[in-house]
């Protein structure tokens, strides 16, 4: 049971639906009062009286609070495709994972790092229009210009926006409308990059070029076959976001199975605009423990994975 219950944490992702009971498919129930054989005289038949069972109606269900549970399971809002081509692999970088700063060693990062090669095409995640295509010396999307190198930005529906980064080619204009899998640019290694591989946004706001309005894309992409995402948001009595290490371990049901151990780090400073602290997508299904320290001391909390939905989970963190 949750040790602090009264904190009401707004679920973005939490969707849920009732089914109105059918009236229609509920027999009648007659009910016939036959005529008393003692009477004597003319008898009149007394009418048959039809009952018809009325039924309360159905309460709505209360949705699942993961304050108040060890963990809730939902449908998500996966709305954006793979960037690089559905059935490509989506291999995520974990060593700079999204709100991390790889134990220190560069800045907090606000994307997700998609590993590939050069050249490789890169494709429109979702349906909207091109309001930025080139290189961004002279407009900046970071904390200096020309860190993304040439970079596209997409608008969509409900004031979101997708950042596609480091790119060695761009191959639409600004202005342009796409489709979901246009083809957009090609993987390069442009701005700030050691390597080929795309650097993917999530953005959500009035101003596209604000660092700050960006949001964890793995809560966003649409899952692989067979995969689901996990979202962990910390109950403490902190201030601000800071980095603290999470251990997350795929239990194994029977014999012969080697775990899966993931190493988690929560958000860095500067994340406040994110309701969760961390998360994680590619998760095969299954239970997982999840396992953290606090000032109290080592804490486990056993969860589910579905594939293609996402685990909301609530800690308590002292």
């Amino acid at each position: 049971m949750k040790n602090n219950v009264a904190i009401v944490v707004a679920w973005l992702f939490l969707l849920t639906s009732c089914a109105p009971v059918d009236l229609t498919s509920v027999p009648e129930l007659e009910v016939t009062i036959p005529p008393n054989p003692s009477v004597t005289g003319t008898f009149s038949p007394t009418p048959e009286l039809v009952f018809t069972p009325t039924l309360a109606p159905t309460g709505t269900p209360i949705p699942c609070d993961p304050a108040l549970s060890d963990y809730c399971i939902v449908d998500g809002k996966f709305i954006f495709q793979n960037p690089l081509g559905q059935g490509s692999e989506l291999r995520i970088a974990r060593s700079y994972s999204y709100g991390s700063t790889d134990e220190g060693r560069r800045d907090p990062h606000r994307g997700v790092d998609i590993a590939s090669t050069e050249s490789t095409p890169v494709y429109a995640a979702g349906a909207g229009e091109v309001v930025f295509a080139g290189a961004d010396d002279k407009t900046k999307f970071a904390a200096w210009k020309y860190y993304y190198g040439n970079v596209v930005v997409i608008q969509h529906a409900e004031g979101l926006y997708t950042l596609y980064g480091h790119l060695s080619k761009i191959l639409v204009s600004s202005g342009a409308h796409v489709e979901e899998g246009d083809l957009i640019g090609a993987v390069g290694h442009t701005g700030v990059a050691t390597g080929s591989h795309l650097h993917f946004e999530v953005r959500k706001g009035s101003d596209f070029t604000d660092q700050l309005s960006t949001c964890n894309p793995e809560l966003w992409l649409v899952p692989e076959d067979g995969k689901g995402t996990v979202s962990i948001t910390l109950n403490t009595s902190y201030k601000g976001k800071f980095p603290r290490p999470f251990q997350l371990t795929e239990l194994i049901e029977g014999t012969g199975g080697i775990p899966k151990i993931y190493y988690l780090t929560s958000y860095a400073k500067g994340f406040d605009n994110n309701q969760e602290d961390v998360a994680m997508s590619g998760l095969a299904p299954g239970q997982y423990q999840i396992e953290y320290s606090d000032s109290i001391g080592l804490h486990n909390q056993v969860i589910r994975i579905e594939a293609g939905k996402l685990t909301l989970v609530v800690l308590d963190v002292k």
